[in-house]
């Protein structure tokens, strides 16, 4: 019998890993490289335009993916055991969770709030001086640096997630 529970947590942790690490990737390979081309001014405006909105999609997906993977992980080795992995895939999984909240925390506590600072930053200034310009070039590499770290902590949890499930 279709344990639905079991699939619809699945299919809500996978969707919302899709998101944030494609979310991830979207900012590396296009939002990151056209800002540092952008004009000053047209960067404010993408910036504070685009940005928060972006910023909340991550956010969720993020949360998301953790909670119910966590969620998933409680209910396949407590609640339905007959779906666990076998003992060197539970480590797996246990490894790829620990690398996932990781990611979440560095995410969430090094990435996301050097982002509202550059969108606070760039909404606040007309013309940017010298100074300002170095402080939001910084902030654009920390926020890559945070992405680049976040895709690669996640590619790592889903090579031991795969190696876990035992596919």
């Amino acid at each position: 019998m279709v344990d639905v529970l079991f699939i619809v947590l699945l299919v809500l942790h996978v969707g919302s890993i899709v998101a944030w690490m494609g979310g991830g990737a979207l900012f590396l390979s296009v939002i990151s490289p056209s800002l540092s081309k952008m004009s000053p001014s047209s960067r404010s405006e993408f910036v504070k335009l685009t940005l928060p909105r972006y910023f909340r999609f991550i956010t969720g997906s993020s949360i998301i993916a953790i909670v119910v993977g966590l969620i998933l992980y409680g209910y396949v080795t407590q609640v339905e055991s007959s779906l666990a992995p076998s003992s060197s895939g539970l480590v797996s999984l246990q490894i790829g969770s620990v690398l996932g909240v990781i990611a979440l925390i560095f995410v969430l506590g090094v990435a996301m709030p050097a982002g509202r600072k550059l969108v606070v930053l760039t909404s606040q200034v007309t013309s940017p001086n010298e100074n300002m310009v170095k402080q939001i070039e910084s902030l654009q590499r920390r926020l890559t640096m945070g992405a680049r770290l976040g895709i690669a902590l996640l590619g790592l949890t889903l090579i031991l997630m795969i190696l876990g499930a035992e596919i």
